[in-house]
């Protein structure tokens, strides 16, 4: 699917329905030009979202968009730097 996964311990399929949403949008707004390894980045963003209590699959494929849409437009997004 992507090359991206989710920990073994974290493996729920709404995290799986979330990613496929902010893919989607990524691919389909040509994002997915504007960064390297876009994948890496929006799944990041959801998991650190669903560490911090977010389930919803939408609003975890919300918190993947928003830091690829931030990450284009500054060239780095905090969430994806809290991680690394």
């Amino acid at each position: 699917m992507y090359a991206a996964h989710f920990p073994i311990t974290e493996n729920h399929p709404d995290l799986g329905r979330a990613m496929d949403i902010a893919m989607g949008y990524v691919y389909g707004t040509g994002l997915i030009d504007r960064f390297p390894n876009p994948e890496m980045l929006v799944a990041t963003a959801i998991s650190n979202a669903w560490k911090a209590g977010v389930r919803h699959p939408i609003a975890l494929a919300n918190a993947g968009i928003v830091c690829a849409e931030r990450t284009a437009r500054r060239g780095s997004c905090q969430t994806f730097q809290m991680l690394v």
